[in-house]
């Protein structure tokens, strides 16, 4: 009787320590599987880190390039001068940074149109031909300046906080100042075609007073400068602009003979630049990292703070150096 007794209790002890054993076995794999996620995340965080920090390099690098072209030519921005260059790159041992820095002000500035009390017709005029040009409804000039505008008085085609809360899903204008060429979107009966066509022309600057430098606009915003200035007229001004490094002034732009026989109003346009969108594409080992920032220059001193960051967005490749070339794989790490 004793005997199965032991022989019980031995079995039982047998069994208290084989789960003893499995339990400090699940216990062991669990800590080491919690261990190496947080060498992981600890790995990933400090990458990430990185790359952060390669990209605001760059962005203190575009500041620094801006900066001696101030000291340069304080007087004149054109697309000629050094930061203009579409391929700055700069290697590292384990990394890489690319970085393009872009004029705003050679794009049209949303926020002009309402510039000052009763709208800007100018500013109006300008947009409604770029409008025309881009195959877009003309219509949006009116609801823009209805979005932009403080009060609820509908323009000829345009729409107020009525139309927008009678759709599916009701929202009201902003009544102010965009923060950014992206809201466009929100308009009445704004089409996804005709979006993508629009924003790489546009922007929302914080001045609506700053004026469209001749020397760095795109082709299709100069051409909008007036409605009957054809493309051609427009490639020979690109041509002029290029071989001369630029106009020196609104007037010897004006004087261009490609524009004889135009009447191009002076109002709104210049030959210098206060706002610039850096772009960087940064890479530590295989790990990238993105960077959209927006710099202004002080007309004055030249003297420089970022307004504006965009951090994740991705930047694509500029060219087609293997310096940055994405790797396999490469892009499941963004920063």
């Amino acid at each position: 009787m004793m005997g199965r007794l032991d022989q019980r209790q031995g079995g039982v002890a047998l069994i208290s320590v084989l789960l003893i054993v499995v339990i400090a076995t699940v216990l062991g794999v669990a800590m080491t599987r919690e261990q190496n996620y947080a060498i992981t995340r600890a790995r990933l965080f400090l990458e990430q880190t990185r790359v952060h920090q390669y990209a605001l390099g760059g962005e203190e690098l575009a500041r620094q390039i801006l900066h001696a072209d101030f000291d340069k030519s304080p007087l004149k921005d054109a697309l000629g001068e050094d930061w203009a260059q579409q391929d700055l790159q700069f290697e590292f041992e384990d990394g890489a940074v690319e970085l393009r820095i872009e004029d705003l002000q050679g794009r049209f500035n949303l926020n002009s149109l309402v510039e000052r009390a009763g709208g800007n017709n100018m500013a109006r005029m300008r947009f409604t031909n770029l409008l025309n040009q881009q195959g877009i409804d003309p219509a949006i000039t009116d609801r823009l300046i209805d979005w932009l505008d403080g009060n609820q008085a509908v323009g000829t085609l345009g729409a107020e906080d009525y139309d927008y809360l009678g759709l599916d899903k009701p929202y009201r204008t902003s009544g102010q100042a965009l923060a950014d060429a992206s809201e466009l979107r929100l308009l009445l009966n704004m089409d996804p075609a005709s979006l993508a066509r629009l924003m790489p022309l546009v922007t929302a600057l914080p001045d609506p007073g700053s004026t469209l430098n001749v020397n760095t606009a795109k082709p299709a915003v100069l051409q909008a400068l007036v409605a009957d200035l054809t493309p051609e007229v427009v490639d020979s001004l690109a041509l002029s602009r290029q071989d001369n490094d630029g106009y020196d002034n609104v007037q010897s732009f004006m004087q261009d003979e490609s524009l004889a026989g135009y009447r191009v109003p002076l109002e709104g346009i210049g030959v210098t630049s206060s706002f610039f969108q850096v772009s960087i594409r940064a890479r530590y080992q295989a790990r990238f990292g993105y960077l959209t920032s927006i710099i202004q220059r002080d007309v004055g001193d030249g003297s420089m703070r970022v307004i504006y960051r965009d951090i994740g967005t991705k930047v694509y490749p500029f060219s087609t150096s293997d310096a940055l070339s994405d790797v396999a794989n490469s892009e499941a790490v963004d920063g």
